[in-house]
């Protein structure tokens, strides 16, 4: 049976509560990009993005990242806007994320 993407999403954030003593990334230049993105408060959109298009090909593999707007026209394309709006939107607001 395939996930929902509630479910991925759920799943994903356990995994990392269980693991996030133990750094995961040790390159320290790399540290610093993800922390840059994912700690940026006045603008949460960056982070909000790289979660819908992470989201959208965990669910669907056979999708691009890159192309989260359905105006592609593309096999691979996908509406970034929904995953954001009808999981992560939730998702964020159920764990009390920034």
């Amino acid at each position: 049976m395939t996930e929902t993407p509630d479910q991925i999403l759920e799943r994903l954030y356990n995994k990392v509560e269980s693991i996030q003593d133990f750094p995961q990334v040790k390159n320290e230049a790399t540290v610093e990009r993800i922390e840059y993105v994912a700690r940026c408060l006045p603008n949460r959109a960056g982070v909000r993005l790289l979660m819908a298009c992470m989201l959208a090909k965990i669910h669907q593999p056979e999708v691009d990242p890159r192309q989260p707007y359905t105006e592609i026209e593309s096999d691979a394309s996908f509406s970034g806007r929904t995953y954001d709006e009808r999981y992560i939107t939730q998702f964020i607001n159920s764990k009390k994320l920034p």
